[in-house]
């Protein structure tokens, strides 16, 4: 299938390197890939799907297409370690900008649900940087057992006590115990084994980061106050998940932690 999130970026990349004579009709089989062209977005999409014309480059998503059109087109791909951006203004919803950054997957609003901490009193933007990172690695837990149970994401809020009622519920299926604690654990281990891979894979600490254009844009909003975000305000943020996760400050994971966590035989292996 297609992703409706990773598309639509990918398709607004297309049409801002179009308006920037990046790409030009010779390069879209003739198509006017103007923003608020909305016959054009269907064609696209079809395109993409069949793998037919541009779509062939757009269906490798953002991030490669900046890449093999270059001309400065990642300044306007909007992605997270190759995952397109939800439609969550990070410059606005800090939680949400530190969730989108750190993120094993990229930047997916569903592996830490960090905008509900920012539309809730958990946590909100005149508060300190450094609360934002324990609240992160906990919806990042949390989100891992909630997957790993097949929960659906919109029943998260018909728990009195998740951990509690999930884990009685696990036993009473499985015949096997599994007390609050060691599926809160799990969702613990999940998230470090993630890391884990990744870093086998190359992951730099560059790679937790947000693209340039959060940064160098603000936003008016509707209160008529400007909303932007600082890479020192993320950097503090980061550092403040690092902490909470019990990694080193350049986001690598202590053996000891490891160890903790009972997964030595990823280091045998």
């Amino acid at each position: 299938g297609m992703d409706t999130i990773s598309t639509g970026a990918t398709i607004a990349w297309a049409m801002e390197s179009y308006e920037k004579g990046i790409l030009n009709q010779a390069d879209t089989d003739g198509l006017e890939l103007y923003f608020g062209n909305e016959k054009v977005v269907t064609n696209l999409i079809n395109m993409i799907a069949e793998q037919k014309g541009i779509g062939r480059l757009l269906s490798e998503g953002s991030k490669r297409s900046s890449e093999q059109i270059g001309k400065s087109s990642d300044e306007w791909a909007m992605h997270v370690k190759g995952l397109e951006m939800p439609g969550y203004d990070p410059r606005k919803l800090k939680t949400m900008a530190l969730g989108l950054a750190v993120s094993t997957r990229g930047a997916c609003h569903n592996r830490s649900s960090a905008y509900e901490a920012d539309f809730s009193s958990i946590s909100n933007n005149e508060k300190t940087q450094s609360d934002k990172g324990i609240i992160t690695k906990k919806g990042e837990d949390y989100s891992a057992v909630m997957d790993s149970l097949i929960w659906c994401k919109f029943v998260r809020k018909a728990f009195d006590d998740f951990y509690q009622e999930s884990s009685d519920i696990y036993s009473s299926i499985t015949g096997r115990d599994c007390s609050p604690q060691q599926l809160e654990k799990s969702g613990e281990r999940i998230n470090n084994l993630k890391k884990l891979f990744n870093i086998r894979e190359g992951w730099l600490t560059s790679d937790d980061t947000l693209p340039s254009r959060v940064f160098d844009s603000s936003n008016l909003n509707d209160s008529n106050q400007v909303d932007n975000l600082t890479r020192g305000e993320l950097n503090t943020m980061i550092s403040s998940y690092y902490d909470a996760r019990g990694w080193t400050e350049k986001g690598t994971i202590p053996k000891s932690k490891i160890q903790s966590l009972s997964l030595d035989y990823v280091l045998q292996n």
